[in-house]
């Protein structure tokens, strides 16, 4: 996994509404993609993510400035194996 983030959020705001959120299918198998529009407390904000292995393991990306965040996800749908063991994997 990994995930790089970077935010100057306002301490004092807990101020958070959704104002556009899409989910899209995409070509692939169990693949979907997310469009998130929010208003939140940053001033800037910055997230880059990208995990496997894991529940909705996929692509995830954030940009926000003055209290307006765009969010996208591209993610796999299933659920991980948890009953798999970590060195079955590598087999």
């Amino acid at each position: 996994m990994i995930q790089l983030n970077f935010s100057v959020r306002n301490p004092w705001s807990d101020r958070f509404k959704n104002v556009f959120c899409k989910v899209f299918n995409t070509p692939f198998a169990n693949k979907f993609i997310e469009i998130e529009v929010y208003r939140d407390s940053s001033f800037v904000a910055v997230a880059f993510g990208l995990t496997t292995r894991q529940s909705h393991a996929g692509l995830d990306v954030e940009v926000g400035l003055f209290g307006y965040c765009f969010h996208f996800n591209l993610y796999d749908s299933r659920h991980w194996n948890y009953d798999l063991k970590c060195w079955e994997i590598y087999k």
